[in-house]
């Protein structure tokens, strides 16, 4: 198993628990492997980087905050291939427009993303 593997077991634990700021700072460990000419990969982990903090800012009861994170998620996430290394993006996605349109509409976020990871090390 990679170094970055591992750290994605790790995030996935951690998201799974709902920890979203101890999961965005791995992530930001796995981002800090890629060369900085390594733009689509840093972009993407990027994205994803963001999404746990646009859900942490959620959770703390900083809607506003949360709702201007998701639509930058949203925006890098369209760039990334629909399966950005280990991550299905297209699902991230689904849960970054439904979570945009209940805050825009002041409603709650009713469910957060699993973070499946596509290796056979997902457990």
């Amino acid at each position: 198993m990679s170094v970055e593997e591992d750290m994605l077991l790790t995030v996935k634990k951690l998201w799974e628990e709902g920890k979203f700021y101890e999961a965005h700072e791995v992530l930001e460990d796995i981002w800090r492997l890629f060369p900085k000419e390594d733009k689509l990969s840093r972009n993407c982990y990027q994205g994803i980087i963001r999404l746990a903090i646009a859900y942490y800012h959620y959770k703390c009861g900083r809607k506003d905050s949360a709702l201007r994170v998701l639509k930058k998620v949203q925006a890098q996430l369209k760039e990334c291939p629909k399966n950005f290394r280990y991550i299905n993006i297209d699902y991230m996605l689904s849960f970054v427009s439904s979570s945009i349109e209940c805050l825009e509409k002041e409603e709650d976020i009713k469910d957060f993303p699993k973070f499946h990871l596509n290796y056979q090390f997902d457990v």
